[in-house]
């Protein structure tokens, strides 16, 4: 059993977890729900044992209160930090990758220990690619790797922080059912955050954080049901009302139908009792003055090996001014392949590619077309030891905008964008989906 009485976790003068109290059974999945800079991974952090906090946990009648004290209790802890492979070394594979997790806790490895790991890489997809280094892994399979490196030793407290964030539908659920089996076979306590509220009716129990309070706490039919008679289906225009989407939330009775209530409901009705205003976006377009029939990028019979496996074979696509171009697939699709052949990262084995009319083969092809560009990786190339204000400042200045204008330009983005509060704030302390904004942000700079 896990018990948290009281936590608060605060950075310099901010305090981003005030009072949290819960309880969790063995066993159970808890989920912790909200939105970016909430405090759910510094509530997680807390629990993990990896950063200083007021209040007490109490695991298994061992109480902490502090990441020393917690000290005692880690052999018992599973631990996957937010963002996507963090806990893995580029130039590993895979197999070298659970040799030294294996190793570097000591596990007994007997036949049964062989045969739980070999099953959670079969569950996972990942047994076919076990000579395959974590640097050449999707984003998807460097979480699932993540998740089964954490899991070796078999966790009696399991903390994942966002573990499906930038994972695709299929991988997101072979990732839950490796979750949902290890709670049953081995009676696991899962503590995980999540930013889709789809995945809320697979948890036992939910915790909704906004601005480090808990909002609400329950099983997601029992909070869908508690907010049932604030939703209607109705739009109005009233200020004492929220309407999103053809949906009205309102603390008052409406003469309308109700509407059937999402977890999102309760973000909306919490903005209502703290009469917060919901943010508008001014949206602007030059839209009558493109000229759709431009070309911008065409690609023709475009292909890309690794050895013997075809990241990409024969891709053909014409893409038009003022044309947004959507690339879906399961993570290992060849996706991130293929915008990296776009960006002359990687070179092509064979086709033709041109940008801007002008052909492209290697990186050198285009260094020439850099200010026509803007690129954001699924891994940040963002300076951790620099501020975020630091960061957009240095490349507007590798893009020769003026001083001024980049001031307003970072400004303008900031608060667009929702980072205003974070522009001092160093990129690695911050939340994943705000390191994404702003990453954002650098790449349209110029």
């Amino acid at each position: 059993m896990l018990q948290v009485k009281n936590l608060t976790v605060s950075h310099k003068k901010t305090i981003a977890i005030k009072d949290l109290n819960f309880q969790a059974n063995d066993g159970e999945i808890i989920g912790f729900i909200g939105a970016d800079g909430a405090g759910k991974s510094s509530a997680l952090n807390a629990i993990a044992g990896v950063i200083k906090f007021d209040g007490e946990i109490i695991y298994n009648d061992f109480t902490y209160h502090s990441p020393k004290e917690a000290e005692k209790i880690k052999q018992d802890i599973g631990y996957m930090p937010q963002g996507i492979g963090l806990v893995l070394y580029g130039t590993l594979t895979i197999k070298e990758h659970l040799d030294f997790f294996t190793n570097i806790r000591n596990l007994d490895t007997n036949k049964e220990f062989y045969e739980y790991r070999k099953h959670l890489l079969s569950m996972a997809g990942l047994d076919r690619f076990l000579n395959r280094r974590a640097d050449e892994l999707s984003g998807g399979m460097m979480q699932k790797l993540s998740l089964i490196c954490t899991m070796l030793h078999r966790p009696k407290l399991l903390i994942l922080d966002e573990p499906t964030t930038g994972v695709d539908p299929l991988s997101r659920i072979e990732l839950w059912e490796i979750l949902k089996q290890n709670s049953k076979e081995f009676n696991t306590i899962s503590i995980i955050s999540t930013a889709y509220m789809g995945e809320a009716s697979k948890m036992d129990n939910i915790l909704l954080f906004d601005e480090g309070e808990v909002i609400a706490k329950g099983s997601s039919t029992k909070l869908l049901e508690d907010i049932r008679p604030f939703v209607y289906n109705k739009t109005q225009t009233d200020k004492r009302h929220i309407s999103i989407s053809d949906v009205t939330y309102s603390l008052e009775p409406l003469d309308t139908q109700h509407q059937e209530p999402t977890l999102e409901s309760l973000f909306f009705l919490n903005a209502l009792k703290k009469n917060k205003l919901l943010p508008k976006l001014k949206i602007t377009t030059t839209q009558d003055k493109i000229d759709k029939d431009i070309i911008i990028m065409k690609a023709n019979k475009i292909t890309k090996r690794f050895g013997n496996f075809y990241a990409n074979r024969d891709v053909d696509i014409e893409l038009k001014s003022g044309e947004i171009l959507g690339l879906l697939g399961a993570n290992g699709a060849g996706k991130t392949t293929f915008i990296k052949m776009l960006l002359g990262l990687l070179p092509l084995d064979s086709g033709e590619l041109e940008l801007f009319d002008k052909e492209i083969k290697s990186s050198r092809d285009r260094k020439g077309l850099k200010s026509q560009i803007g690129y954001v990786s699924q891994h940040f190339a963002l300076y951790d030891d620099m501020t975020v204000r630091e960061n957009m400042m240095f490349f507007a200045s590798i893009h020769k905008i003026e001083t001024i204008k980049a001031i307003k330009l970072i400004n303008s983005y900031a608060k667009e964008l929702g980072f205003e509060k974070y522009l001092d704030e160093m990129p690695k302390s911050l939340p994943l989906g705000i390191n994404q904004r702003f990453s954002l942000a650098v790449s349209i700079l110029h």
